[in-house]
């Protein structure tokens, strides 16, 4: 039985190995790269213009050419998956198109963020994989590389430095990541986050690069300028959508490590059970664990990116329609991996589960300081009733310290006496409006409405930056799901006096008690 399973590992092992060396054959290997170089050129210039001898011009035409109607999928699903082979196996052979190898890059560039031009969103954002393929190694860029190896980097740095279209790469990014949410199919919900690995890899290494840094800071001044408009500014919708991601993935993460801990002790409390019931528990406690891991990688992926985002980016953030929801979510996570409910996530084997939680604490207290600076990230971090509280930033002092992180211990201090005391102020506030009948609160918060708008769909009257919120998401009446935009909304000023009256006139009875 042993000789014969030794065969069999034999024969496969040399299968695997010829079929690689056929593969890596390095002539073979050239002429497909050149080819597929040679299919995006054309591709590329089939997308931009009917002429093939006019050079790639941007912004692109709004007209799309024709053409593109009769060219298969499956050239650029073909040329996604060679480049990824290559990028895996034999990234070296790059080097032997260096001259030409722009072509690819051209080929993202006018296809990558235009549904125009290529309508299935599964293709667009696969072609992320080719990015991140072009892009420097990790290791490229830590210093120590054969001489190859940093012929290799420099050309890749080089690409995306000098290409020349290449200032549009932030916002083709952004415009792939955001249009992948909604692709019309069942399995888009999932997929999505595979998708934006890449992505989240590519968009951390151009956020390196000063040219790509300032393009993105400029599209978030664009978005700060333009935040009630018709059609969302694309950086508005990709940070919505961040926070939309971080939320769904670090929630579901800390409950299946809540799941694990049950089984890990279920499994130490069980000495002797069925066979059949043993392999059933095994597989549900590695299914467990795979969709840990899953959740896991992507949630501190998603984190870290907000995290250096809003080490120069904070307006947006900031603003009134972003502010109370990134409050919210930074405070519900801190105060699970600080607060007494971490011991349910303390599992065997951590790093097998991707579970850092040292990683993702210090994360969520950079984000804290780098918005701490403002009073209205301050403000809402303490109307959060549901996880804030004043013992909240002294929990994550005391796990800062466990981790070796002191050095983040004062500045967190002070933004704690800061929020404290508008923590303060805002309870005294709710105790005065305490009592505010129906119709002036927001009837999906459930609280006082600052500016009530008129949906006009269905009739029903929201706060602004509730349906602004939800608009970023969803351009649908949430009440009757027809389609409504910021402009059809209709400011209910006859409401809003009311409410400025009632407010006012609470305010003159305390102020009159107090003078008694």
């Amino acid at each position: 039985m042993v000789q014969r399973m030794r065969e069999v590992m034999d024969k496969t092992m040399t299968q695997y190995l010829t079929k690689k060396a056929a593969l890596l054959e390095p002539h073979a290997l050239e002429l497909a790269l050149k080819f597929y170089i040679a299919t995006a050129a054309l591709l590329s210039h089939l997308g931009s213009s009917s002429d093939l001898l006019q050079p790639i011009q941007f912004p692109l035409p709004a007209g799309v050419p024709k053409c593109l109607t009769s060219i298969p999928e499956l050239i650029i699903e073909n040329l996604v998956d060679f480049i990824s082979f290559l990028r895996r196996f034999q990234d070296s052979m790059f080097l032997t198109a260096s001259d030409d190898i722009g072509q690819l890059m051209s080929l993202i560039l006018v296809f990558m963020g235009s549904p125009e031009r290529m309508k299935n969103p599964h293709l667009r954002a696969r072609l992320a994989e080719v990015l991140e393929a072009l892009m420097p190694h990790e290791d490229q860029r830590s210093g120590l590389l054969s001489s190859s190896s940093q012929a290799m980097a420099s050309c890749q740095q080089h690409l995306f430095a000098q290409h020349p279209h290449i200032r549009h790469l932030a916002r083709t990014l952004l415009q792939v990541f955001v249009s992948i949410e909604m692709t019309g199919q069942s399995v888009q919900f999932e997929l999505k986050f595979n998708y934006r690995r890449p992505m989240y890899r590519v968009l951390e290494y151009i956020w390196k690069v000063d040219l790509h840094k300032r393009e993105i800071k400029a599209l978030a001044d664009e978005a700060l300028q333009h935040m009630e408009a018709t059609d969302p500014p694309i950086f508005l919708r990709f940070i919505n959508l961040l926070i939309n991601d971080a939320i769904y993935l670090l929630d579901e993460a800390l409950q299946y490590m809540m799941q694990l801990k049950e089984k890990q002790s279920e499994r130490e409390a069980t000495t002797a059970a069925p066979s059949l019931q043993r392999q059933q528990d095994d597989a549900m406690y590695h299914q467990l664990g795979m969709l840990a891991r899953f959740h896991n990688v992507m949630g501190n992926e998603t984190i870290h990116v907000l995290e250096y985002l809003t080490r120069d980016i904070t307006a947006v953030f900031i603003h009134e329609m972003m502010v109370d929801r990134i409050a919210a979510m930074l405070n519900y996570f801190l105060v699970h991996l600080v607060g007494p409910k971490k011991r349910n996530l303390k599992v065997k084997n951590l790093d097998e589960f991707e579970f850092k939680p040292k990683e993702t604490v210090c994360n969520i207290c950079q984000i804290y300081l780098n918005l701490g600076g403002s009073d209205e990230f301050c403000a809402a971090v303490s109307r959060d009733g549901r996880s804030y509280s004043d013992s909240l930033f002294l929990l994550a002092q005391q796990v800062l310290l466990k981790i070796g992180k002191g050095v983040m211990c004062p500045d967190i201090e002070e933004l704690a006496a800061r929020i404290k005391v508008d923590a303060s102020l805002q309870l005294k506030d709710e105790e005065l409006l305490d009592g505010a009948p129906d119709e002036f609160l927001d009837p999906i918060l459930g609280t006082l409405m600052q500016d009530p708008v008129l949906l006009p769909t269905s009739g029903n009257t929201l706060d602004r930056n509730t349906i602004a919120r939800h608009i970023l998401s969803d351009q649908t009446d949430p009440f009757n799901r027809q389609p409504l935009t910021m402009e059809m909304v209709v400011p209910n000023s006859e409401l809003k006096a009311k409410i400025l009256d009632w407010v006012q006139h609470k305010r003159n009875l305390t102020t009159s008690e107090d003078c008694s």
